[in-house]
């Protein structure tokens, strides 16, 4: 058999396998032709036959190749596929989505750019996505271009985690997994009670988790002369040791109601405990330091927290359409405690720091949707967002140096954000190859902040955001198609930029500064155009290619100064535009698109590369911070009765970023290979063996501060190991 058939071939042999099988079934309805009426009758009244075409449409709907706004699709089958414990791992296999320990990203880009969801809206203050279990999750959206039904903060792009409602069969689970690396170690449980009665349906999940962990890192911070002499030069070895246990309990009810009506509660619970303990030693080799050096800093801390929120969601049919309107509220409770220490080095100066931090967070919204088909080939839809998000924080700490005056400072700071959105968006079937869809979105967010000692700021931000996007496919069901959008999207600054609050560090240095927001911040706003050629050239293939770009305006970075004292500060501020553009190439197959009799493996491959400037900032390398110019991913999996196994190699580039005139940075390149091995023990039971940085990279940081004074450099390392895990799941 010939292998190097192209995509096109490939698709034209199914296409032809379909035709033949048509043909094949055309003497069957030749023969129902000319049965007696009665027979026809018969058959035409019997309600199975409807029920089995439906359900065939329904499984060729695919919501990447179909819808006209972009957006892939994971369904649950693929999310359970090769038995992830966490969602971060089920999200290393989408398409265009880079994963680094806890961060989600795409276009490369960090900082809030990827908007993250769950249900269609932002989790509040206190949610953590840890939590979410893959057998929780109906279906997960990877949408590349905005859509005005989602909030349009959303310039890389947007993840929807879309969780279970309605329980089909009974369910009871239970999932035991444990990790082991040289820097932490940890065990969560995962339990699930799932049934239904008529028309009700429950669904009960609990979780328990233990970490531990220790971050031993090593830095040196050196300063120089104009000329490049070095005046200072000093090493420090740090230690942090940390451990948490949580809980969390996700309840959910669902009532079938007369005339196809929904009505949906959920609620979620979580309690956490967390503590620490931190130090650091510092060596000093060449020049000396402003008195008094503190090169012996110690320090402990705990928190406890709590978070619960409930969701109510009514579904109905209402003037020829459907409403799907939602309504929740939502508490959490933070209290932290830390102590801290410095000595200097002969240990007659000890400066003292103790706290005690208290925040209460709040959050109450609605949102809802209309939807209802109108004319002829156009779906119509509306809809509202409207919610609130309130904090009370309390700041009470004692600090100075042992024996002298200690000062004694009482702080309040009352943040609150409010958003209210509207949209209304038309997908519009021009003809069988040919949509269309039109949107536009007006969100408005409001920030009000006061507190002790500080001025009582506002911020007021409004965003219009347009859309369109279009898909035409090409004749003769070729699986080729070609997608276009236009968007405008924007990123508002968080309550933290905004406020005028002013956090201090013991020991100010340009290594250790302050930080402080800035209530003049506006949003990020930017212009996008996005340009996508997908093949889908065999069952479960695709091949695609895509390029877009994002010219940012009010563009926000953080600057490194000195205030009028001396003490050096990082603050936020807007700062001319930037331009971000993308190129991505994805290729996945099952090998029996290749090999009819092939076993069970599934291949992919992805790129994505990267390009930003900073006009406000001069080059070279003046790119968005943090941005990863190169991510490079190729991925197996193979799946047969008892076993399934897979690995993944992926490659991020690093390099020199210019953040401002006079800092600099290098992001670190990285290579990452992961594997697991997937055993069924017996019906209901299996294990899964894993291990990720099986490379046992270290993670490494340089930076560095030059101006007329002179330049200061610091390089970070801290050790990398490779990270084992199991898995066990049990299904009773």
């Amino acid at each position: 058999m010939n292998l190097r058939l192209t995509p096109i071939a490939l698709a034209a042999a199914l296409l032809g396998t379909a035709t033949a099988s048509l043909a094949q079934q055309q003497p069957a309805k030749e023969t129902i032709k000319a049965a007696p009426k009665e027979t026809v009758k018969a058959a035409a009244a019997e309600p199975a036959i409807a029920k089995v075409e439906i359900k065939g449409s329904a499984d060729e709907y695919d919501a990447r190749r179909d819808d006209t706004a972009s957006k892939t699709v994971m369904t649950h089958e693929e999310i359970i596929k090769y038995g992830d414990t966490n969602v971060f791992d089920v999200l290393k296999r989408a398409p265009g989505v880079t994963v680094i320990g806890n961060a989600i990203r795409m276009r490369g880009l960090g900082n809030g750019y990827t908007q993250i969801m769950v249900n269609g809206e932002r989790p509040p203050p206190g949610f953590t996505m840890d939590t979410l279990a893959p057998d929780q999750i109906e279906r997960i959206e990877v949408v590349r271009a905005a859509t005005a039904e989602n909030s349009m903060q959303a310039i890389a792009g947007s993840i929807n985690i879309i969780l279970k409602k309605v329980v089909s069969k009974p369910q009871r689970d239970l999932r035991i997994n444990s990790a082991y690396s040289e820097q932490q170690r940890n065990l969560f449980i995962n339990g699930t009670l799932a049934d239904r009665d008529g028309q009700l349906s429950w669904y009960l999940n609990a979780t328990a988790s233990r970490f531990l962990g220790k971050n031993p890192s090593d830095s040196t911070e050196q300063f120089t002369s104009p000329s490049g002499q070095v005046l200072q030069l000093r090493d420090k070895a740090s230690h942090q040791s940390n451990g948490s246990a949580s809980v969390g309990l996700a309840p959910r009810l669902n009532w079938k109601l007369a005339n196809d009506d929904q009505l949906n509660l959920s609620s979620y619970i979580q309690s956490q405990r967390f503590n620490y303990g931190n130090g650091t030693l510092t060596s000093n080799r060449i020049g000396s330091f402003p008195q008094p050096d503190y090169v012996d800093r110690q320090g402990d801390g705990r928190n406890t927290s709590s978070y619960g929120n409930i969701d109510v969601n009514w579904v109905t049919k209402i003037a020829g359409g459907k409403l799907d309107a939602k309504a929740n509220i939502g508490r959490a409770n933070s209290d932290n405690e830390n102590h801290a220490l410095s000595y200097t080095a002969d240990r007659k100066t000890v400066f003292a720091r103790v706290g005690a931090t208290s925040s209460q967070f709040t959050h109450s919204g609605t949102s809802g949707k209309y939807t209802r088909t109108i004319f002829e080939g156009h779906a119509l839809s509306t809809g509202w967002e409207a919610s609130r998000q309130g904090s009370d924080d309390s700041n009470q700490r004692v600090e100075g140096i042992i024996g002298l005056a200690q000062n004694s400072i009482n702080e309040e700071f009352h943040p609150v954000v409010t958003k209210v959105a509207a949209y209304a968006q038309d997908e519009w079937n021009v003809s069988k190859d040919w949509s269309v869809y039109f949107g536009a979105r007006w969100e408005t967010i409001n920030t009000d902040s006061s507190g002790s000692g500080l001025q009582t700021t506002d911020s007021r931000n409004r965003v219009l955001s347009p859309v369109a996007q279009t898909l035409y496919k090409f004749p003769d069901k070729s699986g080729r198609q070609l997608r276009l959008a236009l968007t405008r999207t924007f990123k508002a600054p968080n309550t933290g930029q905004l406020s005028a609050r002013r956090y201090e560090s013991d020991l100010n240095t340009r290594f250790n500064p302050d930080y402080s927001g800035n209530p003049d911040l506006k949003p990020e706003l930017a212009t996008g155009v996005d340009l996508t050629y997908e093949h889908f050239f065999a069952p479960g293939a695709v091949f695609s290619v895509g390029g877009s770009q994002r010219r940012i305006s009010d563009y926000i970075r953080s600057k490194l100064t000195q205030d009028a004292r001396g003490y050096w500060l990082i603050q936020p501020l807007n700062d001319g535009t930037a331009t971000v553009r993308s190129l991505d190439v994805e290729l996945k197959f099952p090998l029996k698109a290749l090999m009819k009799d092939a076993p069970g493996f599934d291949f992919r491959a992805s790129a994505n590369r990267n390009w930003s400037r900073v006009d406000s900032v001069p080059g070279p390398d003046n790119r968005l911070d943090q941005q990863i110019p190169l991510t490079l991913v190729l991925g197996t999996d193979y799946r047969e009765d008892k076993y399934s196994a897979g690995a993944s190699l992926s490659y991020r580039q690093g390099g020199p970023v210019r953040i401002s005139e006079q800092q600099s940075s290098r992001l670190q390149g990285r290579r990452e290979l992961e594997g697991y091995l997937l055993y069924k023990i017996r019906t209901g039971y299996q294990l899964r063996l894993g291990v990720s940085n099986a490379l046992g990279e270290d993670n490494l940081g340089d930076s560095q501060y030059l101006d007329t004074n002179g330049g200061s450099r610091t390089w970070t390392r801290t050790p990398g190991s490779a990270r084992f895990s199991a898995n066990l799941e049990m299904k009773f």
